[in-house]
């Protein structure tokens, strides 16, 4: 059984993954802009103008990264909607907040199952029919 919904819960992840992802970068960018702030210069370096190339240098990596970040945020959305679009087909409220709580904020199950009056046994009973209800979706479309 855990096999047979494989696909359709990396299908369903992949917002959480991107996420997981631009955060990283995000802590890439605020580390690379702390690194600018704290750029020092020697006599050498202004007289070969290296200062000007390292400053550039790093005003480029903090661009991309920036760039990057803003992609992954597009895509989020995007990924975001679809799974919303796929959500709002079912007729069940509660699977539908299953769904949503999980993939669209990330719960975690124990906040899920609290959130639903669930217990944890029942939340996963309930998450197998979710799963059942975006196969037949998906393979209507």
């Amino acid at each position: 059984m855990k096999d047979k919904y494989k696909d359709i819960k990396r299908y369903l992840n992949r917002a959480y993954r991107l996420t997981q992802t631009k955060d990283k970068l995000e802590r890439e960018y605020e580390k690379k802009q702390k690194e600018v702030g704290n750029i020092s210069v020697s006599n050498s370096e202004i007289k070969s103008n290296k200062i000007v190339s390292n400053v550039e240098n790093k005003a480029i990596e903090l661009i991309s990264l920036k760039n990057n970040i803003d992609l992954h945020n597009i895509k989020i959305e995007e990924i975001k909607k679809e799974i919303s679009c796929i959500i709002s087909k079912f007729e069940d409220e509660n699977l539908r907040d299953l769904l949503r709580l999980r993939y669209l904020e990330f719960r975690k199950w124990e906040d899920i199952a609290y959130i639903l009056h669930y217990s944890d046994k029942h939340i996963f009973k309930k998450y197998n029919e979710a799963l059942k209800e975006v196969e037949k979706i998906l393979m209507s479309t």
